[in-house]
């Protein structure tokens, strides 16, 4: 469990996360899953077009339709229902690594030699080469971003789902996705439960839908 925390709410905008206190990175041309449980308020989702249809898309990411899950973590779908197309997700996104950097230990040898010859034991030299070190990624240096539309909209397609299973995509550069937008099912005005999923490995969700075992719980709050 990473946060156990409120969520912000409004009435048209849906609810969102916060700001996860742990983001989830995904490197560059790696899929990520997330699954969003709706509690005893459920989502609203889009049952239209296929399983996994690209809803949402930038130079930096994609995130699919997905999947709609019946009420209760992990329990059966739909029968392949396509659901989802209310969520967002807020990210950072950092440049590539500057270039130039050292890619092996610099050798150094001493600049100055005795005149005579040694009646000791020679000067000591360096135990050991320098070696380079990697600067750890500052997120707080990158642009933050955000992709997606977790506002209401009344579609002809609308329904209800217990929850979303989804993936989203990095494109050519690593993210860090810092909350995610969803939109309840009704009960504005009132706070309700939801749990927030990551796959643990890097992969669709659909290899292993209701497989408790390979999802990491990130959030277990109201919103």
């Amino acid at each position: 469990l990473l946060i156990n925390a409120t969520a912000l709410s409004t009435v048209e905008s849906g609810s969102n996360t916060g700001t996860l206190p742990t983001a989830v990175e995904v490197a560059g041309g790696k899929t990520q899953a997330f699954y969003i449980d709706g509690g005893d308020r459920g989502l609203v989702s889009r049952w239209s077009g296929s399983i996994n249809d690209i809803m949402f898309e930038n130079e930096d990411l994609e995130i699919t339709r997905g999947s709609a899950v019946y009420d209760g973590a992990f329990s059966t779908g739909y029968g392949g229902v396509p659901g989802g197309g209310f969520v967002s997700v807020q990210y950072n996104t950092c440049p590539p690594p500057p270039p130039g950097a050292p890619t092996a230990s610099p050798i150094v040898y001493p600049t100055i030699f005795p005149i005579s010859h040694p009646t000791g034991s020679p000067m000591t030299y360096p135990s050991a080469s320098p070696t380079a070190t990697e600067s750890p990624t500052n997120y707080s240096n990158c642009d933050s971003l955000s992709l997606g539309d977790s506002s209401y909209r009344n579609y002809p397609e609308n329904s209800g789902e217990g929850g979303n299973m989804f993936d989203v995509i990095a494109k050519t550069r690593t993210i860090s996705v810092t909350s995610i937008g969803f939109l309840f099912n009704g009960g504005f005005g009132d706070s309700h439960g939801f749990r927030l999923y990551k796959r643990k490995a890097y992969g669709s969700y659909e290899p292993v839908q209701f497989d408790p075992a390979e999802w990491e719980l990130l959030i277990n709050a109201t919103a």
